[in-house]
């Protein structure tokens, strides 16, 4: 079963600012789900595997 947070529940668990993982989800970084005008939740799996897919993809530009 997944698990979902909210954007501070997630920060906290990646240490960065809530602000930051709405950034990290407007600019397509990070998967995030909306159901109408709620606040944006997140899959931590999913967020991981993004997040390690940016790295190597990053990692890979520059050497």
């Amino acid at each position: 079963m997944p698990l979902i947070l909210t954007a501070r529940e997630l920060a906290d668990r990646l240490k960065v600012r809530p602000s930051t993982i709405l950034a990290w989800h407007r600019r397509g970084w990070i998967p995030g789900l909306r159901a109408g005008r709620r606040p944006v939740l997140f899959d931590l799996v999913a967020v991981e595997e993004a997040l390690r897919r940016r790295a190597r993809e990053s990692e890979a530009e520059h050497g």
